[in-house]
């Protein structure tokens, strides 16, 4: 397979998902995460699912709310 394989990528990008959703969602069984944590959890979640490069909190939240997050 190539080197940069969406497929793999994709692997990678959902463990790191659970991951960091299994950390900020403890107090919830895994179900949910608190709505003022949002924005910590994106920062957090690294690879291409997650906003961890980014440095302004603005920007974070200018990309959730186009997103629609229901919180």
């Amino acid at each position: 397979m190539a080197e940069d394989n969406v497929l793999e990528r994709f692997g990678n990008d959902l463990t790191a998902f659970k991951k960091v959703w299994k950390e900020f969602s403890k107090d919830f069984e895994g179900y949910k995460i608190r709505g003022t944590e949002v924005n910590k959890f994106f920062k957090s979640l690294k690879g291409d699912l997650g906003m961890a490069k980014e440095k302004d909190p603005r920007n974070i939240e200018r990309e959730l709310v186009i997103m629609n997050l229901q919180a």
